[in-house]
């Protein structure tokens, strides 16, 4: 068998003759236990099987030497891949970032006696199979089985099988972050059914005004859903308190209440010197005249800083929130945080008896009946790890739109007074949430002449909402001065997102201070590409810039 080094594909064992139509393809990033069984096995079976060497033991490492396979001459355009310990955790993670190109993900786990369990992976979309080596016999009776759900006779040929089309048509991440993919669907209709194996029955809206039907009570959250549509096991239960998303309406009603009343536009203002404070002291670095990572130096921290800021969060313990929000989160977003928790009740506990310019503070102190702990700790779970995530995305995606956009960058350096329809503009141009939180249909329901039965899932494509020609010129034009603009970036009805104003606040403040003290700002010309995350949220992973090109010392603004 051939194999090859640095990650590159080996030619495949078996190979398509004559005029038979090739099968689909497994990739096996490195062997395991059964794999040389299920290898042959596979072939048998009219599969294609390549095998790649991507060597176990360096899990920082894995992730790209698997999107090195990608990329690799002669890999397959689609494939299932296989791997064995970190790199199954690997495959597991560039299929979330990849989903265009990996058809399902087999990840074996072949550490004995670690009590590892199974492999946990965030924001996944695809079949996915993760198995334990203990028992190698059985390994490929219970791969060859999961593959067979996968795909279906070729021209009615059952010898040669092909992986089967479009299983997630209107879920994937590529398509629900790609305006040009979801603008094709849009045009087929607004209301799209999607009907997957293991997957709640569920719509997807693609128009501006089906989408704006979901503000009206009738679809409402019902019980508890994770990414990708999926009921959530109701073994798993929700730490952490209860959220403002998954409780039921009228619980939803009182809380959103509750905190909304105090994130006011006037209170939000009350908040602009201390961002515009931290924005600059985050921006004053000694290399303006080199490249700097934008994402790590300013658009993923200040939204963390800002957040501090509404709860009063003391400046010491702001690399506490951070390590959570940004490394935690990100790592380990299902895994219950009992120690956040615990943080936040003390907190709240500080401003009992004590006024404090703060959220906390402004409930406690506002609110005749005091609110329970439990309902604050809630409510700030979710202001943070809302409202971390969509603001930075809107900074970097933003910032590096305008860049690329040279003349849009150029014209609000010079015209300072456009920053409010600039960062309107960004945010239906960006879009940080691609789709809006999944609801039920309490009742069955009609949105834009398609019924809806009750108990189903409906969830609207913002990207689609955000680009419909019938409600924008020239919708794929990035245009700061676009004069009207009823982007639906922050949802709408009940489940318009409480940190709007706050959002809008900081995003004004943060690129109207770069285009103020840096207006010739450039992309990095000798960097990388950007890398995104491929995920359900699509966002930067770096954006290199010069903040000032030009040599020579320059007076601060």
């Amino acid at each position: 068998m051939m194999m090859t080094t640095g990650g590159a594909i080996g030619a495949p064992p078996v190979t398509a003759t004559g005029d038979q139509e090739p099968g689909p393809a497994m990739v096996i990033l490195n062997r395991g236990a059964g794999s040389e069984r299920l290898e042959h096995e596979l072939t048998g079976r009219g599969w294609r099987v390549q095998v790649a060497d991507v060597p176990a033991g360096d899990p920082a490492g894995c992730a790209g030497r698997v999107s090195d396979v990608l990329a690799a001459p002669g890999s397959p355009d689609q494939a299932v891949l296989l791997g064995y310990g970190d790199v199954g955790r690997a495959a597991l993670e560039i299929a979330g970032r990849h989903p265009e190109r990996v058809a399902a993900v087999v990840a074996v786990d072949s550490a004995r006696g670690t009590g590892q369990g199974e492999v946990r992976v965030a924001d996944l979309y695809g079949p996915a199979l993760t198995l334990s080596a203990d028992v190698p016999s059985t390994l490929t009776e219970r791969i060859v089985s999961f593959l067979g759900e996968l795909t279906r006779p070729s021209g009615g040929r059952r010898d040669r099988p092909e992986l089967s089309p479009s299983r997630l048509p209107a879920l994937t991440p590529a398509l629900l972050n790609d305006p040009v993919l979801i603008g094709r669907l849009r045009e087929t209709g607004p209301v799209h059914r999607i009907n997957v194996a293991g997957v709640a029955p569920s719509w997807i809206l693609t128009g501006h005004r089906a989408t704006t039907a979901l503000a009206d009570p009738g679809p409402a959250a019902g019980v508890a859903i994770t990414a990708g549509f999926r009921l959530q096991s109701p073994a798993i239960p929700h730490e952490g308190e209860r959220d403002l998303v998954t409780i039921d309406g009228r619980e939803h009603a009182r809380l959103r209440r509750m905190i909304g009343r105090y994130l006011t536009p006037r209170r939000v203002r009350a908040l602009g010197p201390r961002i515009q404070r931290e924005a600059d002291a985050l921006l004053a670095v000694p290399r303006r005249h080199e490249a700097i990572d934008l994402v790590a130096a300013f658009a993923l921290p200040l939204p963390v800083i800002v957040l501090c800021e509404l709860l009063g969060v003391p400046r010491r313990d702001r690399g506490y929130i951070h390590e959570w929000l940004v490394d935690r989160m990100r790592a380990h977003p299902g895994d219950a945080h009992h120690d956040v928790d615990d943080y936040l009740r003390a907190l709240i506990r500080t401003r009992k008896g004590h006024a404090s310019d703060d959220l906390f503070g402004w409930v406690l102190a506002g609110e005749a009946d005091r609110p329970a702990e439990d309902d604050l700790v809630a409510a700030a779970r979710l202001l943070m790890t809302a409202g971390h995530r969509a603001p930075a995305t809107l900074l970097a995606n933003g910032t590096a739109a305008l860049l690329r956009h040279r003349d849009q960058w150029t014209r609000l350096t010079q015209d300072p007074e456009l920053i409010v329809p600039a960062v309107e503009e960004l945010l239906r141009y960006v879009t940080p949430f691609p789709v809006g939180l999944p609801r039920y249909a309490a009742t069955s329901i009609e949105i834009d002449g398609t019924l809806v039965p009750e108990g189903e899932l409906v969830a609207a494509s913002l990207v689609a909402a955000n680009r419909d020609p019938r409600v924008f010129d020239e919708p794929d034009v990035l245009d700061i001065g676009r004069p009207a603009n009823p982007h639906l970036a922050f949802g709408q009805g009940r489940h318009h997102c409480l940190g709007a104003a706050l959002a809008r606040a900081q995003a004004r403040i943060a690129i109207g201070t770069l285009a103020r003290r840096f207006p010739d700002m450039d992309l990095a010309r000798d960097a990388r590409p950007p890398r995104q995350r491929q995920g359900r949220v699509r966002y930067l992973l770096e954006l290199p810039v010069i903040l000032d090109p030009r040599p020579g010392p320059r007076p601060e603004a």
